[in-house]
């Protein structure tokens, strides 16, 4: 009997261990439900740097929301269901990002709906997925281009898919729609057959050739469709209020809309305030003109490109000599000329690799230079616009220290939870490139340059507009003729870029994050300041803060102070 009994009792112990290490945890769960994300969106799994699924491109059918719908709810409820007794500090501040990510991801699917409601969303996502394969050398052109033609056979059911769901739709959704689409035809038809000159084997190019063309032609039946669909598209762009409150959930904001609105406003009389006083400073006579007299200190076209290389050291030095941020590489971003297609809606932008690349781990600054088929003078117009302290101040916030740097310890920190790899925060990401624009100044940048602080305060007063347009269309329900107004007479935005800008917002209302993010940081900096007196270093609180990763600032905050407090 004792025998038997003592043999019972190590099946159960054994059962038990069993269990217990079968047990889900926030790792397992996680990890779990992001291999089924790639595997239901391939162009996000390529973009992540996963290259398992590159040759099928979305399924964007009624079945597939409604699969992701139910994958989301599950995994959601899995991990409210763990148990954080064991769990550490971080990982329960990743169960906390998790499951506010979840809710804006169910926001979408149930509620917000932009996948019903706005055709723009599958121009960007045929023609990024496709551009993916092409600007990354992850694989040999012999395997990319097979990739690009397999997806490219896939752009028509994607599209006539699309057609399918659409309804609600805003007019305006329509108009960027269409205006996008010229550059997705003009890239398929003028890059592609370019885009793999080590293929020589001439089938695989005919393969090319006939793939292209198919694309091609249902990129135009998707905007014979829009086209016919325009006239009775009567659909509402804005939010409205709760949905609004959930997009701020999603980034874990503990605020309401119209806090983040009276903070915002207060930052633009603020900027406002500087912007016209450094006016004066340049132009005592004419101040009205001080943005305009900044402009004629630019590089020759052919200058551009090395004046913003030449920039970028000059601010790692700075970086260095002033103990801005610990870098954690000597790498620096290839700078080069924004690709063709991509010049009607990118200036400058950086580009940087998927969080789980592990080949083509290059990151490249576009700037685009003037259309060398205009003129002399609209070409030395646009040129005015790539003054020298512009364009420091957009590598500022491109790359040093802004969102290069932040990839940089995206590349440094491996110990990240994929949590933390794969959940990047809008109001973090742009918030720490947009603060880093005045910290840089603050600290030394330039001398206390007026051309320098102008150029800062007016890429500022553009983030301010940003986020009171957004909120006053989506929630107070502005019109965006009063919202391109407001660029203009309030922010000093150039009546050329003032409607796009406005424009943006009806499809991006989370654009209100540069400015939220920048004050959630400068908050955060007091009040470590507050606790650290004497001890307090700039260095050390800019490696704590982008070493905690690209995660909302409120749990930097937690992760920092040990506590939660108010974020604006």
């Amino acid at each position: 009997m004792k025998l038997k009994t003592t043999c019972v009792a190590l099946l159960a112990l054994a059962s038990a261990a069993a269990s217990a290490a079968e047990a889900p945890t926030l790792k397992s769960v996680s990890e779990a439900f992001f291999a089924e994300q790639a595997k239901a969106s391939p162009s996000w799994a390529t973009s992540m740097g996963w290259h398992q699924y590159d040759a099928k491109l979305d399924d964007v059918s009624r079945a597939a929301h409604a699969a992701t719908e139910k994958r989301l709810v599950a995994v959601a409820q899995k991990v409210q269901a763990l148990d954080e007794s064991k769990m550490t500090q971080v990982e329960k501040d990743d169960k906390a990002i998790f499951l506010a990510w979840l809710g804006g991801q169910l926001a979408e699917e149930k509620v917000v709906q932009m996948w019903r409601r706005n055709p723009d969303q599958y121009v960007g996502l045929g023609l990024s997925a496709i551009n993916a394969l092409v600007t990354r050398s992850f694989a040999p052109q012999s395997e990319r281009i097979k990739l690009v033609i397999a997806r490219e056979n896939a752009l028509p059911k994607m599209l006539k898919d699309a057609e399918g769901l659409l309804s609600d739709v805003p007019p305006v959704y329509i108009d960027m729609a269409l205006e996008n689409l010229e550059g997705a035809v003009s890239f398929l038809k003028v890059n592609i057959p370019d885009a793999f000159p080590e293929v020589t084997d001439p089938k695989l190019k005919a393969e090319l050739a006939a793939s292209t063309a198919k694309a091609v032609a249902a990129f135009e039946h998707y905007k014979a469709f829009l086209e016919k669909l325009k006239p009775n598209a009567h659909g509402e762009f804005a939010l409205g209020r709760q949905k609004f409150m959930g997009l701020l959930a999603a980034d874990m904001i503990d605020a309401t809309p119209e806090q983040v609105l009276a903070a915002g406003e207060a930052q633009l009389a603020k900027d406002r305030a500087a912007f016209d006083e450094v006016s004066k400073q340049i132009d005592p006579a004419h101040p009205e003109n001080a943005f305009d007299d900044i402009g004629a200190d630019h590089p020759a076209i052919k200058d551009l490109i090395p004046t913003a290389r030449d920039q970028l050291a000059g601010l790692r030095k700075f970086i260095e000599d002033h103990h801005i941020i610990t870098l954690p590489y000597q790498l620096m971003p290839e700078v080069r000329e924004t690709p063709d297609f991509q010049r009607a809606f990118v200036f400058g932008e950086m580009d940087w690799p998927g969080p789980f690349e592990t080949k083509a781990t290059e990151s490249y600054y576009y700037i685009t230079p003037p259309d060398a088929k205009d003129s002399p003078e609209e070409q030395e117009k646009f040129m005015r616009l790539w003054n020298r302290p512009l364009l420091q101040n957009l590598s500022v916030h491109e790359a040093l220290p802004g969102h290069f740097t932040q990839g940089l310890y995206l590349k440094a920190h491996q110990d990240w939870s994929m949590i933390r790899k794969a959940i990047q925060s809008y109001t973090a990401t742009e918030g720490w490139a947009h603060y880093t624009e005045q910290m840089m100044l603050d600290e030394g940048l330039s001398a206390g340059s007026a051309p320098a602080r102008l150029a800062q305060l007016s890429d500022a007063l553009l983030r301010d507009c940003r986020l009171v347009d957004s909120i006053k269309m989506h929630v107070q329900g502005m019109s965006l003729d009063d919202a391109v107004k407001t660029m203009k007479d309030r922010c000093a935005v150039p009546d050329a870029e003032a409607f796009k800008e406005a424009r943006r917002g009806v499809e991006d209302p989370g654009y209100f994050s540069y400015t939220v993010g920048k004050l959630e940081i400068l908050k955060l900096r007091d009040d470590v300041k507050a606790k650290e007196g004497a001890n307090f270093s700039l260095q050390s609180f800019h490696d704590r803060f982008l070493g905690a990763g690209l995660v909302p600032v409120n749990i930097i905050r937690r992760e920092i102070l040990g506590s939660d407090g108010p974020s604006l």
